[in-house]
């Protein structure tokens, strides 16, 4: 989801973690010949890997637990351990894996940015994998490939690319880590033009559950690279991703405030700009309402975005029709890394959501959507009082050519080219801040928020308008991405998954994230 900017407090919990380990290095303790108590901590330490792992009492540790953005995965594992290499990683695993028999219960996380809202990427139970050195980003203007370490964080990346004049698919967010997002399929401005941020992606150099070290491209181990796009966590753990780069080029961007008594206009607006064709690629349009508490009432956010730093484009025609609630700044010409620093994932904020549906570009739905929307704001406020949350409410386009671009790329697992359509990405959900809720709180708007899914579903299902697709990146535990994608993607995952993961590793060690043993089978006709 596109979470908007809230007047909460900067997370310093961040900021802190990227000073101390570029002041501290990643200095472990001194645990060489010492006995943790913890069996995989000292696997890790007995491995050569002391200088890489973080106990409770190493002066890091606070500032790991609050390296994952969301409040609800700041846990606190074992040990974190911050490998520094690929070589590195695969010592880690090699070492888990060693330690893992026994009747111990405990598991593995991996965390690239944090900025997963589920439990992958942290673990109390367990050790943390922390990627975050894992962070370099290199150009070769030979082959146009730049090389992307996946600790990194994207608004890191467009800076360092564009020293070299070049961009590449990514996050819209610069505080988003590059793995989490890519494997999940990656949803950009650039994609209406260029696919998802996973279609891109020309090789990834992984470390298999066995640790040995694997590229993955069109022409070495095929399968796997077309199971990891879309593909999740399934396979091993990707340290580098290999992405075709383009010409660095000024985003155009614009920000329109709409009243809800346009809301009529504003859902034609994304139905008719769903619709254009191939040759306003260039253009997005994102439609987010979001819940203000100090005038308790909703507004949409028109964020208009030309990726050819084309201020004239006509694509947004439509929607700059629709009266406005105060006057339009005007259109500003940035970078992609100054655009992605505008980011609200920076405020002390949890975000409570049963997941995305995926719709046709229908007005009937669309209305229907906010329609359950208004009524899901309604029961909040009988929830939490109405000064301590907001809401993530947003429409985002998935024209046809989007599933056409990855087809063209060599195909993903997301399965959109059947039934191919317009559509349009839907989310519903709530922002709480300032920690003044319970868990009560917590669940009884996540009961709301899976109703709001069910009826929407079942309005949806009934008008022949619901899509099968869920966006794994923005996915609710009670979804199923993986199975969504439809048969033949998902039982290609399940063969790959078992081809280069033959003893389930990253199944049953690494539990977090969507797993394609979890997903039952399904006959031959879908069912």
């Amino acid at each position: 989801m596109f979470i908007p900017q809230l007047p909460s407090p900067a997370g310093a919990a961040a900021a802190a973690l990227v000073s101390l380990l570029l002041f501290d290095s990643v200095r472990g303790q001194n645990n060489t010949n010492v006995g943790t108590g913890y069996p995989p901590c000292d696997a890790l330490i007995n491995s050569n890997l002391s200088h890489a792992v973080h106990l409770p009492d190493s002066t890091l540790f606070p500032a790991l637990i609050n390296g994952s953005w969301a409040p609800s995965t700041r846990q606190s594992p074992f040990c974190f351990v911050l490998p520094t290499t690929t070589e590195e990683v695969s010592q880690t695993i090699n070492a888990l894996r060693e330690a893992g028999g026994g009747a111990g219960d405990w598991h593995i996380a991996v965390r690239s940015g944090g900025h997963g809202t589920d439990h992958s990427n942290n673990i109390d139970t367990g050790v943390t994998i922390d990627l975050t050195q894992l962070n370099a980003s290199t150009y070769d203007e030979a082959t146009n490939i730049a090389s992307i370490g996946t600790g990194a964080r994207w608004g890191q990346v467009y800076g360092d690319l564009l020293q070299h004049g070049v961009s590449v698919m990514g996050g819209r967010e610069g505080e988003v880590g590059v793995g989490g997002l890519v494997l999940g399929g990656g949803v950009s401005w650039y994609t209406p033009k260029r696919g998802f941020a996973c279609d891109s992606v020309v090789n990834y150099e992984l470390v298999l559950a066995d640790g040995s070290v694997i590229n993955a491209n069109k022409s070495f181990n095929p399968d796997l690279w077309k199971a990891l796009k879309g593909g999740g966590a399934n396979f091993g753990i990707v340290t580098r991703f290999d992405v075709e780069a383009f010409p660095a080029r000024n985003l155009t961007k614009s920000t329109r405030l709409v009243s809800m008594d346009s809301v009529d206009d504003v859902i034609h607006g994304v139905v008719n700009f769903t619709n254009l064709d191939k040759s306003f690629e260039d253009n997005y349009l994102l439609t987010a309402f979001n819940f203000d508490p100090a005038s308790d009432s909703t507004a949409i956010t028109l964020t208009e975005v030309n990726t050819a730093n084309d201020e004239s484009t006509t694509a947004f025609d439509g929607v700059r029709r629709i009266p406005t609630l105060k006057k339009a700044a005007p259109a500003i010409s940035v970078t992609l890394a100054q655009s992605s620093k505008s980011s609200a994932l920076t405020g002390e904020m949890r975000t409570i959501g049963a997941g995305p549906l995926t719709v046709a570009a229908d007005p009937r739905v669309l209305r229907y959507i906010v329609d359950q929307y208004s009524g899901f704001v309604k029961d909040l406020k009988k929830v939490v009082k109405t000064n301590n949350f907001s809401t993530i409410f947003d429409l985002q386009p998935l024209s046809t050519h989007v599933a056409d671009y990855g087809v063209q790329k060599g195909g993903n697992m997301l399965g959109l080219e059947r039934n191919n359509r317009n559509r349009v990405l839907a989310a519903v959900g709530a922002i709480l801040f300032d920690s003044q809720y319970s868990d009560l709180d917590v669940a009884r708007i996540y009961q709301l928020s899976l109703a709001v899914n069910q009826r929407i579903a079942a309005y949806a299902s009934s008008l022949g308008l619901l899509d099968d697709f869920v966006y794994l990146a923005y996915a609710d535990a009670t979804q199923d991405p993986l199975g969504s994608y439809g048969t033949a993607n998902t039982e290609h995952i399940r063969k790959v998954a078992k081809k280069y993961d033959p003893e389930g590793f990253f199944q049953h060690r690494v539990p977090g994230g969507f797993k394609i043993n979890r997903v039952l089978k399904k006959c031959a006709n879908g069912k």
